[in-house]
């Protein structure tokens, strides 16, 4: 009898737990979208927090409210709607054509056959001072956070941070395109 006991338990301190702290558990896995890649945890709301703040602080403007949203914005924003995670992925690969942009607008020919382009792309940036380094920062961290994405096998972000990654893309993108432009 002491051996069922034994192997009794912990099973029954586990539902016992769950069942007393239910409500607060619950609350819990509604705000945690928590993401495991490679030995590394994530919190994409984390994570877009602290591009965000970085955007503030090298004053990666905010388009004007006035301004008009380019189609491939709006298309961005209603692709949030139904999937998220395809918006952000559509999202970074407006920035990076920006940046391909800017970097052949420098004079600089790039093969991007590799298998890191993105990579490839944030070196030159950084390498060729194209971008200075808290530019190129958030260039590495959305470039980041999308392959994390991508790369977690059923993982997931909701419509609301979605749009906070197509916020930050639509600005850096801008800025991008800022600095292409001011060489022509």
């Amino acid at each position: 009898m002491s051996e069922v006991l034994e192997i009794l338990v912990w099973p029954v301190t586990v539902i016992v737990v769950v069942f007393i702290l239910r409500e607060s558990l619950a609350r819990l896995l509604l705000t945690t979208q928590k993401l495991k890649y490679k030995d590394l945890e994530v919190s994409f709301r984390e994570s877009i927090e602290k591009i965000e703040a970085e955007a503030q602080e090298v004053s990666l403007n905010t388009p004007s409210p006035e301004r008009k949203l380019e189609s491939v914005e709006i298309d961005l924003y209603e692709l949030a709607s139904v999937s998220p995670t395809a918006a952000v992925i559509e999202a970074w690969k407006t920035v990076e054509i920006a940046a391909r942009l800017l970097i052949q607008s420098k004079g600089h020919k790039l093969n991007y056959d590799v298998d890191t382009p993105y990579k490839l792309i944030q070196d030159t940036l950084e390498r060729e001072n194209l971008l200075e380094g808290r530019h190129c920062k958030i260039f590495s961290d959305l470039r980041l956070l999308r392959n994390k994405i991508v790369h977690a096998e059923g993982y997931t972000v909701s419509e609301e941070q979605s749009k906070k990654y197509l916020d930050l893309s639509i600005r850096l993108r801008s800025y991008l395109h800022e600095l292409s432009e001011n060489d022509r």
